[in-house]
């Protein structure tokens, strides 16, 4: 179970407290309750079976978006302080009709008695206070603008936890890799050493297979290296601790029927849509002289412009990849095949040991290969994507 195993963390619920500050300034008082946020029991908004994985300790690349919705302490706390808050203007407001009730009763008082001075005094104090109560009562927080500059939170953190987890399962992928090929680097230096002694092979080859074995070694140490820095920050990102242990689980290979999905026109006008800057362009102050109107609106063709043009570029990077990593997984899969062969043909002693060496580290760096296609397609993917949803840089 995940509860009780993350801890909160400093520097991101200043960033909470600071944006949810702004928020309460900024929403408008309007009531969009379609837009308001999960509340009251977790085990109510998912199926048995989802709300058992999201606390396992276990973190799958699927689950990120909802962990993040459910368990990152930037976001928890801001809609616990949108909660604080609606909850402190029921309060007032509750107290303030109560208020209004006793200037009632001195206001009927008054009248009874013939106290106009005091009569017109509680009546004023009656309306001030009932408009008031009224206009808090009327406050909703969760409006439509509220939620949507929280969900775009949302959307910038998942975005960043994806990217980390696409990363992290990268090196840990290249590492397996590498260790591999540190073991047999290792056999084919002691294999040039046993030559050599034997006058079959010539300095350069032991120094050749050495340098390569220490090459590996070294890549792996490197890899282990930049695991350790990304994972904390990927645990703290979808609510564990940051020196939490959670088993990362891999990343299948990408699904190419995500790209079916894509319609490059139509996408394009969704990402002008959904694009925060170009949607605060277009909400800008329209100018009061024709010269600033017109610079305005220059301003709104030419960031659709550059809009348009970087979702082109986005969409033939996902293709270019898609290219290259069919090209590297007919590779790999050949190298399968070979390697199947010529394992069956050393297992029969049909092939000496250094030849079957060197047809596995061959086998190995076109698995190498493939994985790193794979990672750099579903990058090129998930970037279009969240591009659509409105998270592209329009310079």
């Amino acid at each position: 179970m995940r509860t009780g195993i993350w801890k909160k963390n400093t520097a991101f619920c200043k960033t909470a407290m600071a944006l949810s500050a702004f928020l309460f300034t900024a929403a408008p008082l309007q009531s969009y309750a379609a837009y308001a946020p999960l509340t009251g029991n977790m085990e109510d908004t998912y199926d048995a079976q989802t709300w058992a994985k999201l606390q396992d300790n276990v973190l799958e690349y699927d689950e990120i978006p909802d962990l993040v919705h459910v368990y990152n302490s930037s976001i928890e706390d801001i809609w616990k302080n949108l909660r604080d808050a609606k909850e402190k203007l029921d309060r007032n407001a509750e107290e303030l009709e109560s208020q209004s009730l006793k200037m009632k009763h001195l206001k009927d008082t008054a009248k009874d008695r013939g106290e106009i001075g005091n009569l017109i005094n509680y009546t004023t104090q009656e309306i001030i206070l009932q408009k008031t109560a009224t206009a808090l009562k009327s406050s909703e927080l969760y409006s439509k603008q509220t939620v949507s500059s929280i969900q775009k939170a949302e959307k910038q953190i998942t975005k960043a936890a994806q990217s980390l987890m696409i990363s992290y399962d990268s090196l840990m992928k290249q590492r397996n890799t590498l260790e591999k090929l540190q073991e047999l680097y290792g056999k084919q230096y002691e294999i040039a050493v046993n030559k050599h002694a034997l006058g079959m092979a010539t300095d350069q080859d032991v120094l050749t297979a050495q340098t390569n074995q220490l090459s590996a070694a070294s890549s792996v140490v490197s890899l282990d290296g930049g695991a350790l820095q990304l994972k904390p920050n990927l645990c703290t990102l979808t609510g564990w601790a940051a020196d939490a242990s959670p088993e990362l689980a891999p990343i299948p290979e990408t699904d190419l029927s995500l790209m079916d999905q894509m319609n490059l026109e139509e996408d394009t006008k969704k990402a002008i849509g959904n694009n925060t800057t170009l949607i605060s362009q277009r909400t800008s102050a329209k100018g009061s002289t024709t010269a600033g109107v017109e610079a305005r609106l220059g301003m709104i063709e030419e960031g659709e412009q550059k809009l348009t043009i970087e979702m082109k570029r986005l969409y033939n990077d996902v293709f270019a990849q898609k290219e290259a990593f069919e090209g590297a997984k007919a590779g790999y899969q050949a190298a399968q095949k070979t390697h199947d062969k010529y394992t069956r043909m050393y297992q029969m002693g049909l092939l000496g040991e250094s030849d079957y060496i060197g047809t596995e580290i061959s086998y190995y760096q076109s698995k190498s290969a493939y994985e790193s296609a794979d990672t750099a397609l579903r990058l090129a993917i998930e970037t279009y994507n969240w591009a659509v949803q409105g998270l592209a840089t329009v310079e």
